[in-house]
């Protein structure tokens, strides 16, 4: 399938020096010319919490660099869900339009039993018994990734220094230093780590951090909807369970052109990579689904990749920031894709830290502290309650419809499904206490 690429910027990564702005006479500065007195981020990754905290800090007339270690951006398919918690930040972003340019709602989301396909719906979003916004925007990753880069090199065209690979980050006085492999560095007030959960940032600064294999294997891929059934078309979020696999799927578009994107579970006590981006073969995804309705098993057979990687988690970090360094996202809190809440909660993240700076730019390690304060807690819960699901999506009871459907019923029943994600969706991290 064609990959979405993002090419490399001709005049490559500036390095640590940089010659201050010479303006000729009659010139008028731009934005991120105007706003010397504030910090200068440097960022490490070009991912979405790297992209998200970017395009905030621009907003808020900071100058900021990112360092990415791809030659340009390119991602396989894979979709995500943007709930009300990550749509507030983008909302506020002013992209909520574009968001939406690109989004396939679902109508109602449900949980259906992995053999016969009975489903039961699980959706709040009409429901006068939640107050709490319990919408999902559809999208592919690589468009999310799309539409914020755009965002951010609207705001400084060249921002985002590709094939640029980052070692490390140091404090050295009232500097912070992003370490490269070639031996330079780029230097500012403050580093960022944004370098997904095999951070070399995090590493730097707070040592190893192993990965404990969770027993799990993921799959993923994405299905034309033009090569699948009509059911496929239904405009619905789904999770199939079962006593030891689940699988989520839902529509996304790309170019008006309309997929299923799916991402499946599975018990396993064989360890795959932790890269999800390694390809899987399609007779070992049909061998882990053996006897799983049709409707999955067409998602498999008809997806253009298949990729498959092994699940593991990391202890949470009780702190986040040293120095003048500090994290975002999978970086600091890589987390189980169990309750969907990846993405939303590094957008989180990325916000908070960006109003942080905002508040006390002249004191930056008091900022970063304020960061950590304010967002340790909450991510290392989402990734605790993410990684309890794994036991209530995979359920001996589930074995059979007999036993399912009342183990269904009960764990998904609306009182539990507004327990599980109120607390989640609530949250804006674009007004609350610092």
């Amino acid at each position: 399938m064609p990959l979405h690429r993002i090419r490399k910027d001709p005049r490559g990564h500036q390095g640590p020096h940089r010659k201050p702005t010479q303006l000729r006479s009659g010139e008028k500065m731009t934005q991120v010319e105007q706003t010397a007195h504030k910090p200068h981020v440097i960022i490490a990754g070009a991912g979405m919490g790297g992209l998200t905290l970017a395009a905030a800090l621009l907003q808020k007339g900071f100058d900021i660099d990112i360092y990415e270690q791809s030659p340009e951006l390119r991602e396989v398919g894979a979709g995500l869900w943007i709930s009300a918690n990550g749509s507030c930040v983008m909302a506020e972003l002013g992209l909520k339009e574009e968001l939406e340019k690109i989004n396939l709602a679902p109508d109602n989301r449900v949980i259906r039993f992995w053999k016969t396909g009975e489903e039961y719906s699980v959706y709040n979003r009409d429901a006068g018994a939640s107050k709490t916004d319990h919408t999902l925007i559809q999208v592919l990753r690589a468009e999310l990734q799309r539409i914020l880069y755009e965002a951010v090199i609207k705001l400084k065209p060249n921002a985002v220094h590709f094939d640029v690979r980052s070692v490390g980050a140091e404090t050295v006085g009232n500097r912070a230093r992003l370490l490269f492999a070639d031996g330079t560095f780029a230097e500012g007030d403050v580093v960022v780590g944004c370098d997904g959960a095999h951070s070399r940032v995090r590493q730097s600064q707070f040592g190893p951090a192993p990965a404990r294999y969770t027993g799990a294997v993921a799959w993923r891929g994405l299905a034309p909807m033009s090569s699948l059934k009509p059911q496929h078309k239904r405009a619905l979020a789904s999770t199939w369970v079962g006593p030891t696999a689940h699988v989520t799927s839902y529509p996304v578009q790309r170019n008006g052109e309309q997929f299923v994107s799916f991402s499946a579970q599975v018990d396993s006590d064989v360890w795959q990579t932790e890269s999800w981006s390694e390809r899987g073969e399609l007779s070992d995804a049909l061998k882990d689904f053996e006897g799983w309705n049709q409707d999955i098993l067409d998602l498999f057979i008809n997806s253009e990749n298949l990729f498959r990687w092994g699940l593991f988690v990391r202890d949470p970090l009780e702190q986040w920031s040293n120095g003048r360094v500090t994290l975002v996202g999978d970086a600091c809190h890589s987390m189980t894709p169990y309750l969907g809440m990846g993405v939303n909660v590094t957008m989180e993240d990325a916000y908070v830290l960006a109003r942080c700076l905002e508040r006390q730019p002249d004191d930056i390690e008091h900022a970063l502290k304020r960061y950590d304060a304010a967002r340790i807690d909450r991510a290392n819960l989402a990734k605790e309650k993410s990684m309890e699901m794994l036991k209530i999506f995979h359920a001996p009871a589930l074995e059979h419809i007999e036993t399912g459907r009342p183990y269904i019923q009960k764990n998904w029943a609306p009182d539990v499904v507004r327990q599980r994600y109120d607390w989640l969706l609530a949250y804006d991290a674009t007004t609350v206490e610092l």
